[in-house]
């Protein structure tokens, strides 16, 4: 199935509020992500990570500069019980 967002807000300590269009509300926990550094970076201003936007038809998020993560695999991290499911490249690994 594929997934689309309906919603995003970001919330303190890099987390994002995302809503799909199914109705169903997740909160994604960016820390992993922004701790890798390199071309995720940016991210660790608050001020540049507030600047998340949905991208078309709500099949990813992005942020300028090209930053993007794919609506699925946000939805996986999500789900998952383990923490840090990010892996090395930014995506997320099915558990």
């Amino acid at each position: 199935m594929l997934r689309s967002i309906r919603g995003v807000a970001p919330e303190p300590n890099y987390k994002l509020c995302l809503t799909y269009t199914d109705g169903e509300t997740i909160v994604v926990d960016f820390t992993p992500v922004v701790q890798r550094g390199g071309v995720f970076a940016p991210l660790s201003d608050p001020e540049f990570f507030s600047q998340v936007s949905i991208g078309e038809r709500g099949r990813y998020i992005q942020w300028p500069g090209e930053l993007d993560f794919c609506a699925d695999a946000l939805w996986l991290e999500g789900h998952t019980t383990e923490s840090q499911a990010f892996n090395e490249q930014g995506e997320t690994t099915s558990r």
